[in-house]
């Protein structure tokens, strides 16, 4: 009976993560939190569409700029990616000490994308290289 339970439990569970599709929303659909983020850092982009993906643990929100911007906001609003396909992010997303330590290991590099954790922060490099921070700015991992 124990085995039964888990079983169906295990099935409930995987049929709920395999119907977590990227559903289409609309612009007032997102948090205020991240609308009010849209409309100060970026009023003159044009957003191309907006996906919502719900599972279990959580929802998150995709915005897809015309430019190429994307960023991913998570069920509060606050932003937790921000990323660019054409061209560089903007260095004022990044902490300041963050910037501080690229700049001077890798001179001229830029970045191309910005995670935010709960742990630190990853981003991602026009030279390719992939940096892991901690929540005190320290660099804790390096993939080239």
């Amino acid at each position: 009976m124990k085995h039964i339970a888990t079983l169906l439990f295990s099935l409930a569970l995987f049929s709920v993560a395999a119907n977590a599709d990227d559903k289409p929303v609309d612009f007032q659909q997102l948090p205020s939190s991240a609308k009010t983020f849209i409309k100060s850092e970026f009023p003159l982009e044009s957003i191309s569409f907006i996906t919502k993906d719900s599972d279990l643990l959580d929802t998150t929100y995709d915005v897809h700029f015309a430019s190429g911007l994307k960023i991913e906001f998570g069920s509060n609003g606050e932003w937790k990616e921000i990323s660019r396909t054409s061209s560089p992010v903007e260095s004022r997303f990044v902490p300041k000490q963050i910037v501080s330590t690229v700049s001077s290991r890798w001179p001229g590099a830029e970045f191309k994308k910005i995670e935010r954790y709960r742990h630190g922060y990853e981003v991602e490099l026009t030279n390719r290289m992939e940096l892991k921070f901690d929540k005190k700015f320290r660099l804790t991992e390096i993939d080239d």
